[in-house]
């Protein structure tokens, strides 16, 4: 697989929001348009609370060290987790990795 669709992150990794989306929250969900593509998207409330976690760019350890402040999940299933998603929006083109 590509790099591109299997970017490699690390804890060092910068994740921060396309400017190219355009999101608004609406009964616990957010609801997401990338203006670039013309798609729209929604994410569920912890797909939400990840949006508002990355409204300023943060490291992928940050992201972690916040959604397992957040959650009780044990933190290897939080890292699992993270990592699929985060590959997802990087593919859809609605965060960036740095």
């Amino acid at each position: 697989m590509s790099e591109l669709h299997n970017p490699a992150i690390s804890d060092a990794t910068i994740i921060s929001r396309s400017p190219s989306v355009v999101a608004a929250e609406t009964d616990g969900e957010l609801v997401m348009m990338n203006m670039e593509q013309s798609r729209c998207f929604s994410l569920d409330a912890i797909g939400a609370a990840v949006w508002r976690h990355i409204e300023m760019p943060c490291s992928f350890a940050e992201l972690i060290n916040r959604l397992a402040n957040d959650y009780e999940a044990n933190r290897a299933t939080i890292v699992a987790d993270m990592l699929v998603f985060l590959r997802r929006m990087v593919k859809e083109e609605v965060i960036r990795l740095a």
